[in-house]
């Protein structure tokens, strides 16, 4: 019984998270097909991209990751680097 619970938590955590994915994804597509410029913005949604990928990562939510960091690295490839050396950590 107990485990049935934890179980439904844990899919539950799992949902809650691909639903954020969808949400952020839509924004970092507005990012990149606006050219939005905005630093703060745009480390605000690898902050939560890093936050995705590390409870559900999948190709798809690693794809979209890497889109913005190449988008990024025209802007602030430093930035960008400190970014993807959080990833591999």
């Amino acid at each position: 019984m107990e485990e049935e619970k934890i179980f439904e938590m844990c899919r539950e955590l799992i949902k809650l998270q691909e639903q954020q994915y969808q949400v952020v994804k839509m924004e970092i597509d507005g990012i990149i097909n606006n050219r939005i410029k905005n630093e703060m913005y745009i480390e605000r949604k690898l902050d939560e991209m890093l936050d995705i990928l590390s409870f559900y990562e999948n190709d798809e939510t690693l794809l979209t990751f890497r889109k913005l960091c190449r988008y990024y690295y025209d802007i602030n490839p430093q930035a960008t680097a400190h970014y993807i050396m959080f990833y591999k950590e």
